[in-house]
């Protein structure tokens, strides 16, 4: 039960799907961003669920037909190289057309630190194999910590939540025996940093 409970937390968490999941938390905020029309708020959320989930799903296939990959957990670090690469060029591409539409700065910035830790992870990963669904989720918890911080508005739930999740999935990544406890702290607080300090420090820059 426990192997299965680990697996489906390990879907449901996607690293890819955190940043779809990131704008329904901004559209439910409290913010500005609440009162952004509908039609723009679909527009949103349909660049960044095909460019950021959907694309970097489509190369699988390819990659798995040209032995890139050998199982779609790509257990080991070479196999994640490729991947990760494609997988930041499409944060990047996202975060190209939101510029481009005029996107409220917030969720652009969140876009391309998300892009920003990607890239961290890729050069890690020349070296050592670090959870990728940790990074994912430590940058996600980063990232309402600054945007909170930015927009001056309370996202406590949403941290808490975003933590506790962030136990769930450490523990589903250990009970597959696909990290050691060190591989998924770091890989926490990798993607934690990262993305606040990106946020935080980088908003002029943009």
């Amino acid at each position: 039960m426990s192997k299965l409970f680990s697996k489906i937390i390990s879907i449901i968490f996607h690293p890819l799907i955190l940043p779809s999941l990131g704008m329904f938390v901004f559209f439910n905020s409290g913010s500005y961003l609440d009162f952004l029309p509908f039609n723009a708020k679909k527009i949103i959320l349909i660049i960044v669920f095909v460019s950021t989930f959907v694309l970097p799903l489509t190369f699988v296939p390819f990659f798995l037909f040209q032995n890139i990959i050998k199982s779609i957990q790509m257990e080991t670090s070479k196999e994640r190289l490729i991947p990760l690469a494609i997988s930041s060029l499409m944060y990047f591409f996202s975060f190209y057309l939101l510029n481009r539409l005029g996107s409220p700065e917030i969720i652009n910035r969140f876009i391309l630190a998300g892009a920003v830790a990607i890239l961290v992870l890729l050069i890690l990963t020349f070296k050592w194999k670090i959870s990728a669904h940790m990074v994912g989720i430590g940058g996600f918890t980063g990232a309402l910590i600054a945007i909170s911080f930015e927009l001056q508005i309370n996202l406590q739930y949403y941290i808490i939540c975003a933590i506790l999740f962030s136990g769930f999935i450490a523990y589903s990544r250990l009970q597959q025996k696909m990290h050691s406890p060190k591989q998924v702290y770091v890989g926490w607080f990798t993607g934690l940093l990262t993305t606040f300090l990106f946020i935080t420090l980088f908003k002029n820059f943009i």
